[in-house]
């Protein structure tokens, strides 16, 4: 007897030498501070040289993201090897939407800062500022997870569900791009582009109607919001239903009545709206100069690359994914 009771002592004492680190570590998390969330596939070297990437100071919250960490958010496995996209996270105040910084865009081979934004709002992330980067090439989906697992260790609570459909949105970007690699004239920035007004539209249908869209209704959300960025002639029907069966998917999530969901996609849409007034306001005189003559002024062509770099900034380069 005396013996058993000891041994139950003995097993005690270890399960709160395992996990009352972890639990301790977990209600350290400042959320006031900026959180570094690294890779577990990364050497001390490589979390440092990420680390300088990110632009972090000595004062932030620091933790790994593991295999498990993806099997929770994202449904499926792999090692912690494989695990090298970093992120920092930090709360911004109400209002702000999602901000997304790839700081290593030559090493995030797969996820764009549009995609990134949609997955967040998706998942139910409002108003924060998202840092990515990578000491090499990899896709960047641990990052990602690496943004669920800061807010969560921030104290907000992550619905796992909603950041699954975000994956599933993910994943049917990354193959309708990898169809039209070869398409020169399609961009996987105007496709992030049409995935955040078709949400729109979605939510604008379930509150008029009180009831989601059927197959027929999103088909055409999704084929009025690729006219609206001169791609209405890009995709083949069948990345068109691949679309389809996605927001069929994306509608039985709580995401579509979330009114948090509601303000950050109006804000996404929005900021390419306030960097043109911006640009107005920076160019007004110019603009006013030239009149009618504005191919020969030149500042046609600074209006054109102020309209690339709003996709470049937004929704992320044209590259194609591995």
């Amino acid at each position: 007897m005396k013996k058993t009771l000891e041994n139950k002592i003995l097993a005690l004492i270890l399960i709160f030498t395992i996990f009352v680190p972890s639990l301790v570590k977990a209600e350290q998390f400042d959320s006031n501070k900026q959180s570094y969330i690294y890779g577990a596939g990364l050497n001390e070297s490589q979390i440092q040289e990420v680390r300088k990437k990110l632009d972090l100071s000595d004062d932030i919250n620091i933790a790994s993201v593991n295999a498990n960490d993806l099997q929770r958010y994202l449904g499926y496995s792999t090692s912690d090897y494989d695990m090298i996209s970093s992120v920092a996270v930090k709360k911004l105040p109400k209002g702000s939407g999602i901000k997304v910084d790839i700081k290593t865009p030559d090493y995030i081979n797969s996820i764009t800062e549009g995609q990134y934004t949609n997955a967040a709002i998706t998942a139910g992330i409002t108003d924060a500022e998202i840092k990515v980067a990578s000491p090499k090439p990899v896709t960047g989906e641990s990052a990602l997870v690496g943004v669920y697992k800061a807010v969560e260790l921030s104290g907000d609570n992550i619905d796992t569900e909603r950041t699954k459909t975000a994956q599933e949105e993910l994943g049917t970007l990354k193959k309708i791009s990898e169809e039209n690699s070869d398409n020169s004239s399609f961009d996987k920035g105007k496709l992030d582009q049409v995935v955040a007004e078709v949400k729109q539209d979605l939510q604008q249908y379930k509150e008029k109607n009180g009831q989601i869209a059927d197959s027929n209704q999103i088909k055409m959300y999704i084929e009025d919001a690729l006219k609206n960025v001169n791609m209405g002639d890009i995709l083949s029907n069948n990345n068109i239903q691949i679309l389809i069966n996605y927001f069929e998917q994306y509608q039985e999530t709580s995401a579509i009545d979330s009114q948090d969901v509601k303000e950050n996609l109006k804000k996404f849409a929005g900021d390419v709206t306030e960097k043109g007034k911006k640009f107005y306001e920076d160019n007004k005189d110019e603009i006013d100069k030239v009149g009618n003559n504005i191919k020969e002024s030149g500042l046609l062509d600074k209006i054109i690359n102020f309209i690339k770099d709003i996709f470049n900034s937004l929704f992320g380069s044209n590259k194609s994914t591995e």
